[in-house]
């Protein structure tokens, strides 16, 4: 009897060990966080003090201690130490609502944090209805050889608290910009209603127009904007044109300024409101444009209560207007100066040929219906509790058919501006 009972429990232990050993968690990988094809659960667990100050107006955008923890399936990143602060600018809103954030994860080796990662950014898509304008619009750029970020899809919990689905867009910071380039990184400016006039160099990494994101501890000077902006002072187009290749990737400017277009980016660069932007110099203070804040695209307009309206922005003009305001505002400098100088003008238009066949090529629309069934589960778990907040997901639904009709109307748009210009 003995024996039995001895052979019994040993079996009892070796079962609890393959037990143990099948639920250990399973470490995530960066692929697990910019995966587009599942859903990621973030959990951010904040003391009171935090909650507190995040709800306050004075101190939302000020960072606060926390914690993470991100699971996908049976990986989990286990729980980090983290500190975070809402974002957004006309999209901002307190804690208590449905806010957008910014987490920044506690330094390890090498100055990284979580996998090597600085920061994640989550943004609750509250000024894209369809969900899917954010994903849609880097995965282009990407495909079109613009460096932009990778996307993912979230749903955040806040103490327990379901905030619903976010898109976690890779942050441009200086682990993005290593992964990117092979050069070395000196500065990374943040363009916000900013644009390369005479006098918007001026202030240091925390003030004036171009704030640095990146880079002033070790150059804490902005000399390397100064000299792209005396460039842009350039009257003979010709030397305009050549001497931009010097302080800047003009082909790689020229297609930012077409997938701008082609999405219909009013709040980039070269649409009319000059926002929405960075802008990354090297050490030989030559500058690539990274593209961010493309929830406004796609052609959903916010200004209408009619499903569908589209907003098109003109591809081809020195000004054009916002979707709340009639009178027409000039657009990004460089951009104006491109589409009057016929040999940029030329490039840009053969460029915006290229995205339209890249569109097509990467089955874009194919792309964003598939994204649209991913994560329509959270949507409906998140809305679907009775028939008022039900409406919303049928509105989800209507402007994502919308953006798809937006991508066939842009691809007749692209094709008639290039007759026109006789652009074969």
């Amino acid at each position: 009897m003995q024996r039995i009972i001895s052979g019994l429990l040993a079996f009892m232990f070796s079962a609890s060990l393959l037990s143990s050993s099948a639920n250990a968690s399973i470490p995530l990988t960066v692929a697990d966080i910019y995966n587009p094809a599942k859903i990621l659960r973030i959990d951010l667990t904040l003391p009171k003090e935090s909650v507190d100050s995040l709800n306050n107006q004075q101190t939302l955008e000020v960072y606060v201690p926390g914690t993470i923890t991100i699971t996908s399936g049976a990986k989990t990143s286990g729980v980090q130490n983290i500190k975070v602060r809402l974002k957004g600018s006309t999209s901002l809103q307190k804690l208590d609502w449905t806010p957008s954030f910014k987490v920044r994860f506690k330094k390890g080796a090498n100055d990284l944090g979580y996998l090597g990662l600085r920061r994640l950014t989550l943004n609750a898509m509250t000024q894209d209805t369809t969900k899917l304008h954010e994903y849609a619009a880097y995965a282009l750029f990407n495909a079109s050889g613009v460096p932009a970020p990778r996307t993912g899809w979230a749903r955040v919990y806040v103490n327990g608290l379901d905030k619903g689905l976010y898109v976690n867009v890779e942050t441009p910071d200086e682990t993005f910009m290593s992964r990117r380039f092979k050069d070395i990184t000196q500065h990374i400016y943040e363009g916000s209603g900013s644009d390369f006039w005479m006098g918007q160099d001026t202030g240091d990494n925390k003030t004036g127009n171009f704030l640095v994101d990146y880079g002033w501890k070790v150059t804490p000077n902005k000399y390397d904007l100064n000299n792209l902006i005396n460039y842009t002072y350039d009257n003979n187009k010709a030397s305009w044109y050549k001497g931009l290749s010097t302080v800047l990737d003009r082909t790689e400017m020229i297609r930012f300024f077409a997938v701008e277009n082609f999405i219909g980016h009013w709040d980039g660069y070269s649409g009319p409101d000059r926002n929405n932007y960075f802008v990354r110099s090297n050490t030989q203070g030559k500058f690539t444009f990274i593209p961010w804040g493309t929830d406004q695209t796609f052609g959903e307009n916010l200004a209408t209560s009619h499903l569908g309206d589209i907003f098109e922005m003109n591809m081809l003009s020195e000004k054009w207007n916002i979707p709340w305001v009639s009178e027409q505002q000039w657009r990004g400098k460089l951009y104006v100066q491109c589409i009057n100088y016929s040999v940029c003008k030329t490039a840009y238009l053969q460029a915006l040929k290229s995205v339209a066949a890249k569109a097509n090529s990467m089955n874009l629309a194919a792309k964003i219906s598939a994204a649209a069934k991913t994560i329509d589960p959270v949507l409906v778990s998140k809305y679907g509790a009775n028939l008022e907040t039900l409406k919303y997901v049928d509105t989800i639904h209507a402007e994502q058919n919308s953006m798809l009709m937006f991508l066939v109307k842009r691809q007749k748009s692209v094709a008639d501006l290039l007759q026109q210009k006789n652009i074969k």
